[in-house]
């Protein structure tokens, strides 16, 4: 019966010794960073792409940086993404004031106008929650599915020849994160 007792106290501190443990690593602020959101947008293409647009900022960095988050991304061809990474996602950084971020938006939309199959690249972080200093180059090609505009944001899969990485957005879902992005520059006139 001692033993028993022994073991169950055993047991008891090893848990508390747990919960204080992920208790104290949840306190660390490098790892619950505070991301602030300022425009979002849901979009899906003909129910086969899933994607949450979002402009944000991350609130403990000085100087203030704006970041698009394309969402995560698929693993597949030009034609056919799997979606299976819900941690990793891609950001683009957009610039330190909100007038940047408007500008290099407005500039990504404009490629829009491009013809089919055109492409350009930019710059991209691709990781797990947050941005970090990792820049990457991303891919942007013009396609057309039915009549839908759409920008596919690929990066290069790593070990792969051909499989990429890849998001899909239309210009209606861009166009509507950018007006969301204007409102909110109206609406807090004061922010940079």
């Amino acid at each position: 019966m001692s033993r028993i007792i022994c073991y169950m106290k055993k047991i008891i501190i090893t848990f508390a010794l747990v919960c204080i443990s992920l208790f104290a690593f949840a306190q660390n602020s490098s790892i619950l960073r505070p991301r602030i959101e300022i425009a979002e947008k849901e979009t899906e293409i003909a129910e086969m792409f899933d994607t949450e647009l979002e402009v944000f900022y991350m609130n403990d960095e000085d100087p203030r940086m704006y970041y698009l988050s394309l969402g995560n991304l698929g693993i597949g061809n030009d034609l056919v993404q799997i979606d299976f990474d819900p941690v990793y996602e891609l950001f683009i950084p957009l610039g330190g004031t909100l007038e940047e971020a408007i500008a290099k938006m407005e500039e990504i939309k404009a490629f829009y106008k491009e013809p089919r199959q055109a492409t350009m690249e930019i710059d991209g972080c691709f990781a797990a929650l947050y941005p970090n200093d990792k820049l990457t180059t991303v891919k942007v090609t013009r396609r057309q599915i039915l009549t839908s505009n759409i920008l596919e944001f690929s990066i290069p899969n790593a070990g792969s020849e051909s499989l990429i990485r890849a998001t899909h957005i239309t210009k209606s879902d861009f166009g509507g994160l950018l007006s969301a992005l204007k409102i909110y520059k109206k609406l807090h006139p004061k922010q940079k």
